[in-house]
């Protein structure tokens, strides 16, 4: 008989924001810890427990990152983008997450609110991940951490629990509205979204996780 070849693609979307809540898990224990070890005295536990919550928060919104590059390296490839746009793009050196909000935007029938709210997410969120892998070299004076008013390096407080439960609660949630609830005239795109919602609900078996009552920055109070 002759060979078969099965071509089989793995959507890494929902894996990574699988591995974006995990990483999220780590940081809310992190975070009680360290809320634990700041009301004591010893002060190499408390510059460990800032680590270890930095250290998990940041890998969660990482991770919430790269799913967003994952959902959109297969989207892309079903929205049509002018070459005119693409000149633009490269020329003007368009930011990542301007690109991204642009092509799901054309993808599926957004209202104009939904625009709003998925291009002020990708840019913080993308923002928070420019951070992570390629911070400033410049020495910065110490900021205040919003939970514990104590001056600290910039890194604890913009990668806290509370700043990676917004990032990952979101792009959880409007992942989710886009595989489960939102429409699209692209067939490739609708077949997509059913696999997407299927994946999706194995991860979040009882529904997206709530949004916090106010998505925290790293200036903000929690």
């Amino acid at each position: 008989m002759p060979s078969v070849t099965l071509q089989v693609r793995f959507d890494v979307c929902p894996t990574w924001l699988q591995l974006a809540q995990h990483h999220l898990d780590g940081a809310i224990a992190a975070k009680a810890n360290r809320n634990r070890v700041w009301a004591e005295t010893n002060n190499d536990a408390k510059a460990k427990a800032l680590e270890v919550e930095f250290e998990t928060s940041m890998q969660a919104i990482v991770a919430a990152a790269i799913a967003w590059d994952a959902f959109y390296a297969i989207i892309r490839e079903s929205v049509s983008i002018p070459e005119t746009t693409q000149k633009k793009w490269r020329d003007g050196r368009t930011s990542r997450h301007s690109q991204v909000a642009e092509v799901v935007r054309r993808g599926f029938t957004l209202k104009p609110q939904q625009t709003s709210i998925l291009r002020a997410h990708l840019k913080e969120l993308y923002g928070a991940r420019d951070l992570a892998v390629h911070p400033s070299g410049k020495v910065e004076a110490p900021q205040l951490h919003p939970e514990l008013d104590v001056g600290v390096e910039w890194r604890f407080a913009y990668f806290r629990a509370a700043n990676a439960e917004a990032a990952v609660a979101m792009s959880a949630n409007i992942l989710w509205e886009l595989a489960v609830n939102t429409k699209s005239r692209n067939p490739k795109i609708s077949n997509y979204q059913k696999t997407l919602s299927s994946r999706l609900k194995g991860v979040f078996p009882d529904g997206p996780p709530r949004l916090p009552v106010q998505p925290q920055r790293a200036s903000d109070k929690s």
